[in-house]
């Protein structure tokens, strides 16, 4: 069963408008050719307007031309035949052939309105009575886009029965005949199809492998950093209770250590926010991707679904789907904080100065203890 597009999928997010020639930008978000030249030529370094990821990667020493560049992106086929199907449902509902009744029925194939009346005639003809006719209240965009037959590129009337891959184009018997006969790699449509469609599903299971270990790969993110936190609270803990104990003649110790930690931390924590960030960001683009790979093999319209397959592979393999990336690794504050403590008790009083060194250097070598095990942990 095809899978419903909703409204508000069919619209482009800058002009709100039914999608018009839709191109897949690096991301897998969509916007209308004429949307994204007019927003590229509205700001330097424009980026997709919904997740702010860049439209050109990467131009090297001569910028192209917001045209050339957004020509250069792969086209959604899918998401046009499904806008191009939404039209037609939506268009005059007046039989196409009385032209003054009111129209209660679509042919699948034909994709043609009629009346009651006309839809039995239909039925009757010997060329359409094995035809596909529902009623139009029940048809989606989805089912009228997978059920109109691919149609030959140079005879739109003619339907295609092979592939000219030399070409890239799908074509009828007789232009298979009489002008790709010499052409070196002329396949079956049907068996085109089939191949495209096991590279769509080959896809979506690569995505879907993608997505989820990007998933798990934020989670266990999620956990370090929850690590890092309680490391940080316990070493907090762990000093206060120390400065504590030595009262006054160790705030400026206290303050000094607190320092160190907090800083080792926040770095720390920086480098794994970084990774998140660009771990989502690649999360999104394979989501994004996922559902476009999704949509093509659930809807399956004959005349674009090679098309989409070329086109979703070329940019599905291009994409960084991997889930890892090298945070910095954990520093540990341990010598700063033996050397600060270690300054400090040579100030103390020689009567303190055994207790002092003491209670330090078993404080210092529980910081040092703790630091090694968050580092393992991470």
């Amino acid at each position: 069963m095809a899978a419903v597009i909703q409204i508000h999928e069919r619209e482009c997010a800058v002009c709100t408008n039914d999608f018009t020639t839709p191109k897949i930008l690096p991301c897998g978000h969509l916007l209308c050719r004429e949307c994204v030249i007019s927003w590229m030529d509205s700001k330097s370094n424009a980026g997709c307007p919904l997740c702010a990821c860049p439209i050109v990667e990467h131009q090297g020493n001569s910028p192209q031309s917001s045209v050339n560049v957004v020509d250069a992106l792969p086209t959604d086929y899918v998401m046009e035949a499904i806008v191009e199907s939404s039209r037609v449902l939506v268009k005059d509902d007046m039989c196409t052939i009385c032209e003054d009744v009111r129209a209660e029925y679509i042919c699948m194939q034909c994709v043609e309105k009629m009346c009651p009346s006309c839809m039995k005639i239909h039925k009757k003809m010997s060329i359409s009575r094995s035809h596909d006719v529902e009623s139009v209240s029940t048809v989606t965009p989805e089912r009228l886009a997978a059920s109109r037959p691919a149609l030959c590129a140079d005879h739109v009337t003619e339907k295609a029965e092979f592939f000219c891959v030399d070409h890239n184009l799908v074509i009828c018997t007789p232009c298979f005949s009489n002008i790709h006969c010499e052409c070196l790699d002329v396949k079956s449509l049907d068996k085109k199809l089939k191949s495209a469609e096991d590279a769509l599903g080959s896809l979506r299971e690569k995505l879907l492998k993608a997505e989820d270990n990007l998933k798990q790969a934020i989670v266990k993110l999620n956990a370090r950093v929850q690590t890092a936190n309680i490391t940080e609270q316990e070493n907090m803990a762990l000093v206060d209770k120390t400065c504590d104990r030595l009262q006054t003649m160790l705030d400026e110790c206290r303050k000094q250590v607190k320092k160190l930690i907090s800083d080792s931390v926040s770095k720390f924590k920086k480098s794994l926010s970084y990774v998140k960030i660009e771990l989502e960001k690649r999360l999104g683009t394979v989501t994004s991707h996922k559902h476009l790979v999704t949509r093509a093999t659930t809807v399956r319209p004959r005349h674009t679904l090679i098309h989409a397959a070329q086109t979703l592979t070329d940019r599905v393999n291009s994409l960084d789907l991997s889930d890892e990336l090298n945070a910095e690794a954990w520093v540990d504050p341990s010598p700063e904080i033996t050397k600060h403590c270690d300054d400090v008790v040579k100030e103390i009083h020689d009567e303190l100065m055994g207790i002092k060194r003491q209670i330090v250097v078993v404080e210092v070598s529980s910081l040092f203890n703790l630091s090694h095990v968050q580092h393992d942990v991470i």
